[in-house]
């Protein structure tokens, strides 16, 4: 009787341990999906173009010509049935003209082949590298799959780069990060990844055929032209890992240089729900200097006409009217040292979110003008000098602080940990 029950539990202990190595490789798989995960990325959604050209770089593409939509607009129109979905080689080292005209989308190839009729949409699929070229940008290298769309209230094309979060996490960080030290890339990557999984789950253009776009508020991101290679090799490294607070999902923030303070998403946003974003010294254990104190953008000023000034408040909150406002003045001022509200003086004031205050100086002035909301000024006769720390909205991670965390010796982990409190690394 013992001898059969000793058996029964070495087969079942034989059993466990099979199941174990079976259940683990597919813990792999599964937690592998979250890099192989497709998303749909706006390409220089902010540009105006009508026509483009695209070349296969490396390997043969194929493009498929689809027709204009639909039965309703096939029978109200019946020549639109004869336009039949069509599908062409573009071989390697040959390229495509597509344009869009008043008949839809019409393409040439290289070949001298040409494709009318009038489509609403081109795929492009299959190869390996697929160079585009539009007018007044530089080339951009592509991967995974191109698409183009008639943005039929703007009458121009409109491109979506179908790839994987592994390619895209390679492109974005090659791109924003600054840093050549290898945990501050494992770092940016993490951040990045998280934030890309949440935008694809909480996306920021619900309107759109796209999930996240190019931009800043996104992830920027240029295709696989400007790619390094040692950024391609962390993002296999670090392969799924995410942060989480408290068992859930965050929406890490990030932003160039911080000047030596972060800044709350409370104070600067007035969200509730982003626990993990505090204010920090950026220093550590408060001693020393300041993390991204050899940031380019951790001192900066620039000097401002008075009736430029007048006239970018005008522009932005008075559709160009001008007298409305006579001026402005911070209105709040938080711990760190950063506007949150502005007031623009007149014969009815108005208060403006520091956060749309700052966008919208970018927008005017130009991204290299006013580089933060928390900055002095010194009031001339005709103009106005600002002197101001740090370049960003100050939230999040500080990516020339991570770069000097790393450089005093901090991992990774250690870096997310400093400007995510209370986070974990899944």
């Amino acid at each position: 009787m013992n001898y059969n029950l000793n058996m029964k539990r070495k087969v079942l202990l034989v059993v466990v341990v099979i199941l174990a190595v079976a259940i683990l490789p597919l813990n792999r798989l599964f937690a592998q999906k979250i890099d192989e995960t497709p998303i749909k990325v706006g390409i220089l959604i902010d540009e105006e173009f009508t026509t483009f050209r695209a070349q296969s770089f490396s390997g043969h593409w194929r493009a498929t010509f689809y027709p204009l939509i639909a039965s309703g607009s096939a029978e109200q129109n019946p020549a639109r049935k004869e336009v039949k979905t069509v599908s062409e080689l573009v071989a390697e080292g040959e390229d495509l003209a597509i344009s869009l005209t008043n008949k839809g989308l019409v393409g040439k190839l290289s070949t001298g082949k040409e494709i009318m009729g009038g489509y609403e949409k081109i795929v492009i699929s299959g190869g390996e590298l697929l160079n585009i070229e539009i007018p007044e940008n530089r080339p951009m290298l592509l991967q995974g799959k191109l698409e183009i769309h008639i943005n039929i209230e703007e009458s121009r094309l409109l491109l979506i780069n179908e790839i994987n979060f592994h390619q895209f996490l390679v492109s974005s960080v090659s791109k924003f990060g600054i840093s050549s030290e290898v945990e501050a890339l494992k770092a940016y990557i993490v951040m990045a990844r998280t934030r890309l999984k949440h935008l694809k789950e909480n996306t920021l253009h619900k309107e759109m055929a796209y999930e996240v776009c190019d931009k800043y508020h996104c992830l920027p991101f240029s295709g696989a032209g400007q790619n390094r290679e040692l950024v391609d090799i962390l993002v296999s490294m670090t392969a799924n890992k995410i942060l989480q607070y408290r068992g859930k999902s965050v929406f890490p923030r990030y932003h160039h240089t911080c000047g030596g303070k972060v800044s709350s998403a409370k104070e600067i946003f007035n969200v509730d729900n982003e626990p993990y974003h505090v204010s920090v010294d950026d220093r550590v254990d408060n001693k020393g200097s300041e993390n991204c104190f050899h940031s380019p953008g951790f001192h900066w000023s620039i000097e401002l006409e008075k009736l430029d000034l007048l006239e970018f408040i005008a522009m932005s909150w008075a559709g160009g009217a001008s007298r409305i406002f006579t001026g402005w003045e911070p209105l709040k001022i938080e711990d760190t040292g950063r506007i949150t509200r502005v007031l623009l003086r007149g014969r009815i004031p108005k208060e403006i979110d520091g956060v749309e205050f700052f966008e919208n100086l970018k927008m005017y002035f130009g991204p290299n003008s006013l580089k933060s909301m928390r900055f002095s000024m010194e009031v001339l006769r005709r103009s106005v000098i600002f002197r101001g720390m740090g370049q960003g909205l100050g939230v999040g991670m500080c990516l020339y602080g991570a770069d000097g965390l790393a450089k005093k010796g901090k991992r990774y982990n250690e870096i997310l940990e400093f400007y995510y409190p209370g986070v974990t690394i899944k």
